[in-house]
């Protein structure tokens, strides 16, 4: 199977609307943001910054086929003083296509073009304590936790634990 990987064009903001949606809807407790509130909105986070090409604010795309079967958002914090980091946030990849790498491919490849970014120092990557698979994944690329957060999601009455991670730029191309 041949996967191509890169950021998504102009273009293809529809295509991350439709598997942004679909995530949320297979996978509801995996993510902060909930299906019926996304689907209402005219244009999801990344949406507008897939349509403008912007540079600190990108997706990156497994496609099979020419059809988007995975996606790994990069954020870039916008205060003065906050600048030098950023966050990997809406990592997902279609359930026919998991188990072949694509989630750490993705990632992986997020984490280049983010470092190429004048000033980016440092990346963070959020993941429920529950999701083991993950974690495991963003472990294995170099991520260290630097802390839980006890409770941050609460679905119906059951809370989900919350694991933050970062990887720092000099240590990441080093490994």
């Amino acid at each position: 199977m041949e996967i191509q990987i890169r950021k998504l064009l102009p273009k293809e903001s529809n295509a991350y609307r439709e598997i942004r949606l679909q995530c949320l809807k297979n996978f509801p407790n995996n993510f902060t943001s909930n299906y019926p509130e996304e689907k209402t909105k005219a244009k999801l986070f990344f949406q507008p910054y897939i349509e403008q090409s912007n540079r600190d604010n990108f997706v990156i795309g497994a496609f099979y086929k020419n059809q988007l079967v995975g996606i790994s958002g990069f954020r870039r914090y916008e205060r003065r003083k906050t600048d030098h980091r950023g966050i990997i946030i809406q990592v997902y990849v279609n359930p026919d296509h998991q188990g072949k790498n694509i989630g750490s491919t993705i990632i992986k490849e997020t984490l280049e073009e983010a470092f190429k970014i004048e000033g980016i120092e440092q990346i963070e990557i959020d993941v429920l304590v529950s999701n083991e698979k993950a974690a495991n994944i963003y472990t294995k690329i170099g991520f260290e936790t630097y802390g839980i957060q006890k409770n941050y999601l609460k679905i119906d009455h059951t809370y989900f634990d919350h694991k933050m991670m970062q990887i720092f730029k000099s240590q990441y191309l080093i490994s």
